[in-house]
């Protein structure tokens, strides 16, 4: 009876158990996303957007300033009832010059544009701190997971020469050297684990998150080299290059203060026995503007030009100059990888010969240690060549201007 219940009760559990959904790892593109909204540059777009806003529904006013009213009166004496008195009531209203109105246009129509491809510089430069921090860590992973074996096979040969020096196979030398081995080996995992442990905390400060990409390898595939031109930091800047163009244009029609129409009304009379004369009236004031006055604004945003098409040349340079750096490092990480795999064959070959002619022995527990040491470093380094390599493709996939989709 009791163990048929307890037998409903673990089938239950296993169900529910299968039933429960898997928590899944983030993709790459997630992943770069959740950093980028923790970003604190992350808001600039959003006030880029405000901006340009304001420029456009600036653009879109009837009028080129604020309208205003204008309210007058007169006589032989303040606040006497006696002579002559006018009483005035208008309004003033600024209206645009031509090109005025499509200048200011223009400029929101391009912060739309640079607030989008801000957000794509923003998505890019987070994407390669997240590279580089999950590469990291990867690499700090299988250090831990190289420590950890080689760890257990020390363990695993001193019991084996624990039970033949009690049989008085080997000598107290010899336990000595094993016993000696597993500390080493051990010293070793604890330095590749406080190395993880580093890196995983790296990896959550800057993301937020635990565990890496599921994808992370599909992004150190080779990629197709767009044009630099289409890369997302050039593009920011040349975007600001065009605001700044944007604005020069703009300043140079608002030199001019914009042309005012009023309108009004007046009634007036000329002494205390005559009737008031009412009139309608309409101004016209056109200010003739003054290039000594206009001629700060324009050289500023000249000047900002100027500064904007600067930074886009310096940065071309740049980005072409890491990009080839990028091609040099992969080209070496490839290399390195070709070498040690050849290290590592010849390593764990001689380890086979070295365990065999211990067990005969025709060996040393000396020379057969140094040769597992050698054959685990050798291990160790063709995981980490790899490693480094795939990391290699990232970084020029990154610099050339690709972001995780």
């Amino acid at each position: 009876m009791n163990n048929g219940f307890i037998g409903r009760v673990t089938c239950t559990a296993l169900l529910l158990l299968a039933m429960t959904p898997v928590a899944r790892a983030a993709s790459l593109a997630e992943t770069v996303q959740a950093a980028v909204e923790r970003h604190p540059q992350y808001p600039l777009h959003q006030a880029l957007r405000k901006v340009e806003s304001g420029y456009r529904q600036q653009a879109e006013s009837l009028f080129g300033g604020d309208p205003s009213v204008n309210l007058s009166a007169a006589g032989d004496s303040l606040g006497s009832d006696f002579g002559y008195g006018e009483y005035v009531a208008g309004v003033s209203l600024p209206v645009w010059l031509p090109g005025q109105r499509e200048a200011r246009r223009q400029i929101a129509d391009n912060l739309a544009t640079q607030a989008a491809l801000e957000l794509s510089r923003l998505t890019w430069e987070v994407a390669g701190e997240v590279l580089d921090r999950a590469w990291r860590l990867r690499i700090a992973q299988a250090g831990v997971k190289q420590a950890l074996k080689q760890w257990a096979a020390a363990r695993a040969l001193e019991k084996d020469v624990i039970h033949r020096f009690e049989a008085g196979e080997l000598t107290r030398n010899d336990l000595l050297l094993a016993q000696q081995d597993v500390v080493e080996t051990e010293a070793v995992y604890q330095e590749a684990l406080n190395g993880q442990q580093q890196a995983a905390l790296s990896w959550k400060n800057y993301t937020g998150l635990q565990e890496l990409p599921e994808d992370l390898q599909r992004f150190a595939q080779a990629e197709g080299a767009p044009e630099l031109i289409r890369h997302p930091q050039l593009r920011a800047v040349l975007a600001q290059a065009q605001t700044a163009q944007a604005r020069v244009n703009d300043t140079r029609m608002q030199r001019r203060a914009a042309p005012v129409v009023s309108f009004y009304a007046k009634r007036d009379r000329g002494a205390r026995n005559e009737a008031y004369t009412d009139s309608l009236g309409i101004e016209l004031s056109v200010p003739l503007g003054s290039r000594s006055h206009a001629a700060p604004a324009i050289a500023e945003a000249e000047a900002e030009l100027t500064g904007a098409e600067a930074e886009a040349a310096l940065l071309k340079r740049q980005l072409e100059l890491r990009i080839a750096n990028a091609e040099q490092e992969l080209h070496k990480a490839s290399q390195l990888l070709a070498l040690a795999q050849q290290k590592n064959e010849f390593a764990h070959a001689r380890l086979q010969l070295s365990q065999r002619a211990f067990e005969l022995g025709e060996m040393d527990l000396y020379q057969l240690l140094l040769a597992r040491q050698q054959a685990a470093a050798a291990a160790r380094d063709l995981e980490v060549r790899q490693l480094e390599r795939q990391y290699a493709m990232t970084q020029k996939n990154h610099l050339l201007g690709v972001i995780p989709q």
